[in-house]
Order: structure tokens, then C-alpha cells, then sequence
């Protein structure tokens, strides 16, 4: 098995979600990054399990990437911005259409978030 190093955040997730199993993965490679994780698949040196993002498109022909349905693992994303500076007209409405897609309470943005995670470690607990 090919992964990223321990204290990379991907790493506790999967080692969370399969702590109960009766079986541990073996990591043979560890890596700093994920693109180094598809160069080592490429080369034949094994599997690695990589968020959905990450996930090989071109130009790396020679491998397939297969979406896992179980375990389920989710990531909280969240955005950050300087307080002091003005964002172009773009990235304003960037942030609008997501502050708009993640929450339906505005004026409480990021205590929502904050309960969000809670709950999230409540749930790997």
C-alpha cells in the first residue's frame, strides 16, 4: 500500500475509519504527496487509496482510479481570506455562491462550521 505520510491529515482519516477493523494496512511507501502516490501506482510499486479529487486523469493513461463506497470519508472544507483585503468582483461572488451552497444561516457562517466539525469527530469517536 502506497500513503501519505502519518501526520498528513488523509492518513488519520483513513487510519480512523478502519481503527476498528480487525485488519491494519501495511504501508510499504510513504509519500509527501498525493502526485507522488500516482507516479508510484504507474510504476507498478503498488495501490493507494486518494481523495476523489486527486484522483488520476490524464495524463496518466496506464491507471484507472476507482471510487471506494466503503468506508465512507468525508472531509470538512472550509474557506480562508485575509480580513483586510478586498477580493476582485470574482472571487466575491465566488465566496457569495459558496457561503450560499454551505450554509443557510449567513450571519452564523462560522460557528455552523465550527458545529459541523465537532459533530464530524463526534462521529469517528
Amino acid at each position: 500500500m502506497i500513503g501519505v505520510r502519518s501526520s498528513s491529515g488523509n492518513r488519520l482519516l483513513i487510519e480512523q475509519q478502519l481503527a476498528d477493523k480487525p485488519w491494519k494496512l501495511d504501508w510499504f511507501y510513504e509519500v509527501r504527496h498525493l502526485s507522488t502516490s500516482l507516479g508510484l501506482v504507474e510504476a507498478g510499486l503498488g495501490i493507494s487509496a486518494l481523495p476523489g479529487l486527486a484522483m488520476p486523469h490524464a495524463p496518466y493513461s496506464s491507471i484507472i482510479g476507482i471510487p471506494l463506497v466503503e468506508p465512507v470519508i468525508r472531509r470538512t472544507l472550509g474557506i480562508i481570506r485575509r480580513k483586510d483585503a478586498v477580493l476582485s468582483p470574482a472571487a466575491e461572488r465566488f465566496f457569495a455562491l459558496l457561503i450560499n451552497l454551505w450554509t443557510d444561516d449567513k450571519d452564523n457562517l462560522w460557528t455552523n462550521i465550527v458545529e459541523r466539525q465537532r459533530h464530524a469527530l463526534q462521529e469517528i469517536s
